[in-house]
Order: structure tokens, then sequence, then C-alpha cells
């Protein structure tokens, strides 16, 4: 019987173990967090949402960078598959609009539950609180794993063993190739200092430690330096689905949540990516699930440099005629005040359009908007209808790995074997989930990634 370890028991390495377990190999989870799942129980407002039931020709658009690379994986195990993967499990689940899967129960820890419960059927040991420090390859070459070094944790406090390793942050423009001397890859000097080591051997190794991002679930980067250090490519490492931060950033927006409107990235003055869905505005800037989809691309530009600049637009359903034509008609209606005895404050308009009061700002937006947008009207000068249609946000930054959801970057997949998830590099070591350079857009896409790359992994170990 092969003995098969997998390292980090997130998604991808749930189904990496559980699906090497089922091909009858004997399989050790290990995870350095007190938990499997700690970042999946977290994952869509703690509802999770698990994918998304789009076919390829709809689903590929939503992977990043190139999503050739998935395709194997996908079709391996598709939405469908997943559906019904963990329906079998025991998992109900719910479809809801914009073909997005979610437990019925909608609780995120449900999911993670059935995960666990699933590998303790299928006899996986699970070993948490047990972090990796590096691997031991066999005497002579690099090319082959013989062991993985491991210490115990005293506590599931996260470490960043990836410090050790020059890592290649968003805003380096190369990527990094990492060398190991002869007969051991390791994260770096120092990172078994909390506990005595030893090390487990194994027959083949799965590396499937996910990103970042969110770091206090344990997404510290700690794959990315063990792949370094096998000599592995990374892709550099920068954080999407984040909010950005508008310049002078208006913080009575924080709470306020949008429906319908439109929202382009704008970069250097060109128009890049246009969306249209919800948008909320947060303590940390611009979210929501159109403000998800233009990060990434925002942030590769505020990486290089660009000037960059979000231009939303409250009612995309309109013409500028049509809202005009609106705005002119209600001239003379005023909507009631929320609050009894509040002041009606003028918005100066230059153009030619004449003053405009806070009431009747309200028969077009919520109220906790008016300030905000008068403040802008008034400092621009534009005519409000024209305000309403192209409110600029000047974007000076992001939101990094605390609390961005995905690491962009990661591992190269031109040294991964696409159908199989085995490296290219190294005889008996296969990759699964976010550590990989594969991300994708909020709605389910991202771990589809992740239970596809890990079915795969897990699918493809040597018997």
């Amino acid at each position: 019987m092969k003995h098969i370890v997998v390292i980090g028991a997130g998604p991808a390495g749930m189904l990496a173990a559980g699906t090497a377990a089922e091909q009858g190999a004997r399989v050790t989870l290990l995870e350095k967090m007190n938990k499997p799942g700690r970042k999946l129980v977290i994952t869509g407002k703690g509802r999770c949402n698990i994918t998304n039931l789009k076919n390829w020709e709809e689903f590929s658009p939503h992977v990043h960078p190139v999503n050739r690379y998935f395709k194997p994986a996908f079709y391996h195990f598709s939405s469908e598959d997943t559906v019904r993967f963990f329906n079998g499990i025991g998992l109900p689940t719910l479809l809801e609009r914009g073909s997005r899967i979610y437990p019925a129960s909608e609780r995120a820890f449900d999911v993670a539950d059935a995960l666990v419960q699933w590998l303790e059927r299928l006899g996986v040991d699970v070993q948490c609180n047990t972090r990796v420090t590096g691997f031991v390859t066999e005497p002579g070459t690099s090319s082959r794993i013989k062991a993985v070094r491991v210490a115990r944790n005293s506590d599931s406090r996260p470490r960043n063993f990836s410090e050790a390793v020059t890592l290649p942050d968003g805003a380096d423009e190369n990527s990094t190739r990492g060398t190991t001397g002869e007969g051991s890859a390791s994260a770096g000097e120092g990172s078994a200092s909390a506990g005595e080591e030893w090390e487990i051997a194994a027959d083949h190794f799965i590396l499937a430690t996910g990103g970042k991002t969110y770091p206090g679930t344990g997404s510290t980067g700690d794959g990315y330096a063990f792949a370094l250090a096998l000599g592995h490519r990374v892709e550099p490492l920068f954080p999407t689905l984040t909010a950005l931060m508008p310049v002078r950033y208006d913080m009575r927006l924080k709470g306020i949540q949008l429906r319908n409107v439109g929202l382009e990235l704008v970069v250097n003055g060109v128009v890049k990516q246009a969306e249209e869905g919800e948008l909320f505005f947060t303590d940390l800037g611009i979210e929501g699930p159109i403000g998800f989809r233009v990060s990434r691309n925002a942030v590769i530009a505020l990486n290089s440099g660009q000037q960059v600049a979000l231009h939303l637009n409250l009612k995309p359903a309109l013409t500028r005629e049509q809202l005009l034509r609106r705005w002119e008609r209600e001239s003379d209606r005023k909507p009631e005040p929320e609050q009894k005895g509040e002041p009606v404050r003028q918005v100066g308009a230059k153009q030619g359009s004449s003053a405009v009061d806070a009431l009747k700002l309200r028969g077009f937006m919520p109220g906790g908007l008016v300030g905000p947008f008068t403040k802008y009207v008034t400092e621009s000068g534009m005519h409000p209808v024209d305000a309403m249609q192209q409110w600029v946000f000047p974007i000076t930054s992001c939101e990094g790995w605390r609390r961005a959801v995905v690491t962009a970057g990661g591992i190269s997949m031109k040294e991964v074997d696409s159908k199989t998830m085995q490296s290219r590099l190294v005889e008996n070591l296969s990759f699964a989930g976010e550590v990989l350079d594969l991300d994708a857009d909020s709605g389910g896409y991202n771990l589809q990634v992740a239970f596809a790359t890990g079915r795969l992994a897990g699918s493809c170990v040597p018997k």
C-alpha cells in the first residue's frame, strides 16, 4: 500500500487526501492549525459558495491568468461533479441566482464538517497542530522527495515560515526560482524552533498549503517557500478579490450597499473593464461582487505605477437623456425626509444646472449616499445627472493579505502537468489549490478550482 502525505487541510488538501484514500492509498494529512478547513468556514460571509454550475465555456473566462491550465481538472471534476460529491457525502445543497451553489443550511461550517467526516470514514490520518518545516530529498538528487520534516505546534497560531525566503510580492515584476542543496529542501533556518522535529517518509507528496490571504487562518505562504526550495518557479504574488481604497475616502459611505449599479475600471484614462451588479462600501473602501471583479486588474495596474480610477454609475439602465427627463420631471416633487426636522441642504451644480436639495436626491439614491454625493457634485461642478452616471473614485491602494480573499500568482503551471497536477521537476510531488498560479473571480469559481485540482491530484497518485 502506497503512503501519501498531503500538506494542508484546506478544501484542495482535503479533497486530495480523501480521493487518494479512495484509490487505496494510506494517507496522512498534515495541518498546522488546530482544525481542518479554517479558511473554508469563513468563505462567502460564512455561507460558503461551494461552486458555480456554469459549463466550461461560461466558467473558463472567470479563471486567471491562463484558464487552459485548469481545463483538464475541470473536466475531470466539473461543477456538477462537485455538487454530486457533496450530496453523496451527506451535504444537501441549494442553487441560487448566478448558478451559485451553497450548502442548504447556508452554513460554511457544515461544508467543513462534511469533509472531515468523509475523511474519517476513509481512514485518513489527519494530524492537526503539525507544521511542515521542510522536505528531505533522496541523497544525490533533488528530483525525488524522501520524507517531510515536521514539528508539533504548541498552539494553533500561524507561523510564517516563508519569511525566511524572498518571495515575489505583487510589485515585483520578476518571477523567482528557488534552488536547494543536495539532500534537503526547507523553508529556511529557524523554522523548527517551536518544537522538536521528526520525519515522515512517504511514496508521494501533495502540496496544498493555500495562499497568503487571511493569514490568521493559517494561509501564510509556506508552500511557496517549499516550492522555491525544490527548484520550482513562483509567479509574482498579489492579493485579489480585495478592497480598493479611494483617494480621500469619505467614511460616511461605510456600510452602504448598492444594487444594480455599474462600475468601470479606468487605467491611465482608458476603460479596461466594466461590470454591473452589487457594490459595497466598507471600512476598507470599495468591495462587493463587482468591486472584487475589477480588483485583480486594478491591483496589477497599481503595482505597475499606473493611474487607477473607478467610475460608478448609479443608474446604468438609463441613458443620460432618460435620467435627465426624470430629473426634470421631479423638479417640483420632493420625497419625504427620512427624519423630521432634517435641514434641506443645497447642492450647487455648475454647467447651467440649478441648485438641488438633498430631499430631491433621495428620489434617486439611498439616503446615506446623499451627503457624499452632494460633496462630489459640489467639488466636481458636474450636473447631478452626469455625476450619477460617472461618480469618479481615484484609487490609491488596495487591501493586502490581511483581508483579501484570494492570492493571485503562485507555483508556475508551466512546471505542473495539468492532466495530473504532478510536478514536472520533482518525481513524487503534486500540487493542488491556491498555491498554484490559478485564481478566479468571486461566485464559487475559486472553490471549484480548489476542489477540482485537489480531486485530480488525489486521483493521480501512484497506486
